[in-house]
């Protein structure tokens, strides 16, 4: 049995089911959960370190009636989910409250850097291995293919390129796709085919950096879910719905293929990959050719996982409890690759 005295501390929004089977898990091993929101952040929660007389840095969270501590300095791990931000409410004017916020980020941000434990992943770590351009040079370092990519907000490279393109060229966001219309239900910008009428519209790449990549023939594509040194590669079989062809998000049926593992060298190279970002979890998406070669698209710092945990019986949550009890830094090792 784990030493229950292990403390595990997750950063995330009020509502976020994904984390609700990790602190399930984390709790069945004894550990001692405590699940905040930054939002908490000041009046309901404070963040302390002081080295005067006794040295310490300590969390508190004024829930109700019922006071919380946590001693930062016993941490195991810390999950950095997706926490929203702090919330100074309307007793300050704006630029009180601007100011009271850049100095939050760099005392709270401090203090939490501070401590000497696992985090997956640490907030700065996020921020870089999030830019999708970078992503794509380290990818090519390792040896891994990418596609041949496109970054401009010139509407003539897009010109010359579609004049001098002979296969396909698609469009994909380097942000997720998701727009938020006030009044409305998130929608989804899917990864789409560059047609004709492109050239219509052109002008509108000046509004913003738009990433336009060759268009790459797919036998499948393979979600791979990296958990510290355990790897969960799962087949999604997109062209079998015409509907996914390019972007297997946009059906909410999810069509999996065969468990079939990565090949070492891709295995390899991800490793590398992922160390040059520093990163504990990612979520990778690769495609595979009718040829069987691994094309890497983007790793995403913080993607979902629980979809895949559900429909393949995978245990992702237990293997991240694992990671976040382990109490000490995360060390690259060698990989598991886990089927279903």
């Amino acid at each position: 049995m784990t030493d229950p005295q292990t403390e595990v501390l997750i950063l995330t929004q009020d509502f976020d089911p994904t984390v609700d089977p990790v602190v399930r898990s984390l709790n069945a091993k004894g550990a001692r959960v405590v699940r905040l929101d930054l939002s908490y952040f000041p009046h309901r929660l404070s963040f302390t370190s002081s080295d005067f007389g006794d040295e310490f840095q300590v969390l508190r969270h004024r829930d109700g009636e019922i006071d919380r501590e946590m001693d930062l300095g016993a941490l195991a791990g810390v999950w950095y989910r997706r926490p929203t931000s702090f919330d100074f409410g309307t007793e300050m004017s704006r630029a009180e409250q601007e100011f009271s916020r850049y100095e939050a980020l760099i005392g709270v941000g401090g203090i939490l850097r501070s401590t000497d434990c696992l985090w997956m992943n640490r907030p700065d770590l996020d921020a870089v291995a999030d830019l999708k351009p970078y992503q794509l040079t380290l990818a090519k370092r390792t040896g891994l293919r990418t596609p041949r990519t496109l970054l401009t907000n010139d509407p003539d490279q897009v010109a010359g390129l579609l004049e001098r393109e002979d296969g396909k060229v698609v469009y994909k966001s380097l942000s997720g796709g998701v727009i938020h219309y006030p009044g409305a239900f998130p929608s989804g910008l899917f990864t789409t085919v560059i047609g004709d009428e492109a050239r219509d519209h052109l002008g509108r790449v000046r509004h913003t950096t738009c990433q336009f990549q060759e268009y790459i023939e797919k036998a499948y594509e393979v979600r791979l879910t990296v958990i510290g040194n355990t790897y969960f590669p799962v087949v999604v079989d997109s062209q079998s719905n015409a509907t996914t062809e390019v972007d297997w998000r946009a059906d909410t049926e999810m069509a999996y293929g065969d468990y079939r593992p990565l090949p070492d060298q891709v295995v390899k190279q991800t490793q590398a990959l992922l160390d040059e970002l520093g990163i504990v979890y990612a979520a990778v998406d690769f495609i595979v050719t009718p040829d069987g070669e691994y094309v890497f698209l983007e790793a995403n710092p913080n993607g979902q996982f629980m979809w895949m945990q559900n429909d393949l019986g995978l245990p992702m949550s237990d293997r991240i409890a694992d990671v976040l009890m382990k109490g000490e830094r995360f060390r690259r090792g060698d990989v598991e690759q886990v089927g279903y």
